[in-house]
C-alpha cells in the first residue's frame, strides 16, 4: 500500500478544518443585520444586530441572511400626475430609508430589490394624492419663496402619507421623500405662460392704477400747500408795503416842502452804497430808476437843508444858496 506524503495530509486537514469553520459560523460586518434562518423560519431571536464572528448550524439547518442596515436612496421615474384644478404636471420623486424592522423585513420582502418595488409603489400612491391636492399655481410662480414653502408642504405630506404604512407592513423606515423635478407637458406649458402673461398683466395695471392715486393726492397736497405759501407771502409783502408806505409818508411828512426831490435822491445814493459796499460785479439796466444817478442830478431845489455838506453821511458837497 502506497503512503500519502504528511504534507498532503497536512494540508487536506487544514482544508477540511477551514471548510468545516466555514459552515459552522459567519461574519456580520459593521454595517449589516443578519437574520439567521433555521428550517426555513425565523423569529425575534433570528435577528443579530452585533457585528463580529456568529456561529450557526451548517446548512441545510440554518441559513444565513444578511441585509445593509445603512441609509439607502430610492429614486422614482418621472409620471404625470393631475392637479386639483386639472392640470398635468411631470412629477419626479426620491425618498431615503433603511431598514428598521429586519424580521417584517425578510418575511414581507426579503431582498432589497423586493423592498424597492413596494416602497416605489407606496410613494407614486402618496405622490399622486399629494399633487391631487395642490393647483398648478403651487408648482409654478414668478415668487421663489412660494413656490419653495408649496414644495416643502409637498413633501411633508407625502412623508406623513406613505411612511406609517411601509414601516408596519414591510419594516422600512422612510425617513425623507423629496420633489426631484417638477416638469410641464408642452401643451400645459403654454397655458400656464398664458395665465402667468394675464396674471402679470393685472398686476401691473393695478400697480399703475394705485401710482396714478397716489400722483394725484401728492399734486393736491402741493398744490394746496402752494395756494397757502402764496397767500402767506402775498399778505406778508402786503404788511410790508404797508409799513413802508406808511414809514415812506410819515419821513415826507417830515421833509420840508421842495425837499422831497433831493430826500429821494439821497437815499438812492445810500441804497446804492449799500449794494456795492462789497466787491461785485453787478449787470443793470441803465434805464433803472437807481442807476440813472451816474446819468442825471437831482433837479435844483430852492433850498438844501442845513446839515447836508461835506460832514453829511453821504459825503455830498453842499450846493451853491439860490437868490431871490
Amino acid at each position: 500500500m502506497k503512503r500519502i506524503p504528511a504534507l498532503t495530509l497536512v494540508t487536506a486537514s487544514a482544508l477540511v478544518l477551514i471548510l468545516a469553520a466555514y459552515a459552522v459560523t459567519f461574519v456580520v460586518r459593521f454595517n449589516e443585520v443578519a437574520v439567521k434562518v433555521r428550517l426555513g423560519k425565523a423569529d425575534r431571536s433570528s435577528v443579530i444586530t452585533d457585528a463580529g464572528l456568529k456561529w450557526r448550524w451548517p446548512w441545510p439547518i440554518e441559513s444565513i441572511v444578511k441585509y445593509d442596515k445603512r441609509l439607502q436612496v430610492l429614486d422614482t421615474p418621472e409620471s404625470e400626475v393631475k392637479t386639483a384644478d386639472n392640470k398635468n404636471v411631470i412629477v419626479g420623486v426620491y425618498a431615503f430609508w433603511k431598514i428598521a424592522a429586519p424580521l417584517e423585513f425578510f418575511i414581507s420582502v426579503q431582498t432589497q430589490r423586493g423592498a424597492e418595488e413596494k416602497l416605489r409603489a407606496r410613494i407614486n400612491e402618496a405622490r399622486a394624492v399629494v399633487v391631487g391636492q395642490h393647483e398648478m399655481a403651487s408648482f409654478v410662480s414668478l415668487d421663489p419663496d412660494l413656490v419653495d414653502n408649496a414644495y416643502n408642504k409637498m413633501e411633508e405630506q407625502m412623508l406623513a402619507l406613505a411612511k406609517p404604512g411601509v414601516e408596519r407592513d414591510f419594516g422600512i423606515a422612510l425617513t425623507r421623500v423629496c420633489l426631484r423635478r417638477i416638469s410641464l407637458p408642452e401643451q400645459t406649458t403654454q397655458q400656464v405662460f398664458q395665465a402667468m402673461i394675464q396674471e402679470r398683466e393685472a398686476t401691473a395695471a393695478s400697480y399703475r392704477e394705485e401710482g396714478k392715486s397716489i400722483g394725484e393726492k401728492i399734486k393736491a397736497g402741493a398744490e394746496a400747500n402752494s395756494n397757502a405759501i402764496l397767500a402767506f407771502a402775498n399778505s406778508r409783502a402786503a404788511e410790508i408795503r404797508s409799513t413802508g408806505v406808511k414809514g415812506a409818508t410819515r419821513i415826507l411828512e417830515e421833509i420840508e416842502e421842495g425837499d422831497e426831490d433831493f430826500f429821494i435822491w439821497l437815499r438812492k445814493i445810500e441804497a446804492l452804497e449799500a449794494a456795492l459796499k462789497e466787491k461785485a460785479t453787478i449787470f443793470f439796466d441803465s434805464n433803472e430808476q437807481l442807476f440813472k444817478l451816474f446819468s442825471e442830478t437831482p433837479e435844483a431845489s430852492p433850498a438844501i437843508p442845513a446839515g447836508v455838506g461835506k460832514d453829511s453821511p453821504t459825503g455830498a458837497a453842499p450846493g451853491p444858496a439860490q437868490n431871490d
